[in-house]
């Protein structure tokens, strides 16, 4: 799990886990005392005791199912997540008489997800569209990449310095703590999103 802190899940999901075993256990030894006591396969008090085992033991698996595999963090949560932001320089291929910075292939279905390739110094690198966009012209950040808050003069220094042409991108990692180590995220990416900028749309290559 990468952490102690999230062991605290871990014996919350064995905590409801025993809970379940004690519900059947002890639903099955009430109904047969019933049968052997009372005579009778119904009661309502035996029902309403049923109810509201199995309601609680509901509420506490919602409840953790929620915390494990649902509440996500967001980069405003400094709460709970260290963010880092870093911008790399891309370096432009050629093909023939054509540069291009980036390079888009499109997903097939009705649903579908491009990848984006792009190059860094001695690297390639590929993201997908639903973890990335593409920022041209006079606008440094793109329209899906301003929810991510980044830091105004970092973009704007790199975008002076590398002449519109380098990848931003933006890591959340789940910090030390009780409610992360509940839902056994912590040391786990909250996100991690890439911002590839361009001077513009010339240097972006379409594969067909």
């Amino acid at each position: 799990m990468g952490s102690a802190w999230n062991w605290i899940g871990i014996i919350a999901w064995l905590l409801v886990l025993v809970f379940l075993i004690f519900i059947i256990q002890n639903i099955r030894h009430r109904h047969i005392r019933m049968i052997i006591m009372s005579k009778k396969t119904f009661s309502w008090p035996v029902l309403a005791t049923d109810l509201v085992l199995i309601i609680i033991f509901l509420a506490g698996f919602t409840f953790m199912g929620y915390q494990t595999f649902f509440n996500q963090a967001n980069v405003t949560e400094e709460r709970l997540v260290k963010v880092k932001y870093t911008t790399e320089p891309l370096v432009l291929q050629t093909q023939g008489d054509t540069g291009y910075m980036v390079k888009v292939q499109q997903g097939e279905g009705r649903a579908a997800i491009q990848t984006y390739t792009y190059w860094t110094e001695g690297h390639q690198n590929q993201v997908k569209s639903i973890h990335a966009s593409i920022a041209t012209g006079k606008t440094p950040i793109s329209i899906g990449g301003k929810v991510y808050r980044w830091p105004s003069k970092m973009i704007k220094s790199a975008d002076e310095e590398y002449s519109q042409a380098f990848a931003a991108r933006v890591v959340a990692t789940y910090k030390p703590g009780f409610w992360n180590g509940l839902g056994m995220r912590v040391g786990h990416n909250a996100l991690d999103y890439t911002m590839i900028r361009v001077p513009s749309s010339t240097f972006v290559s379409q594969d067909e």
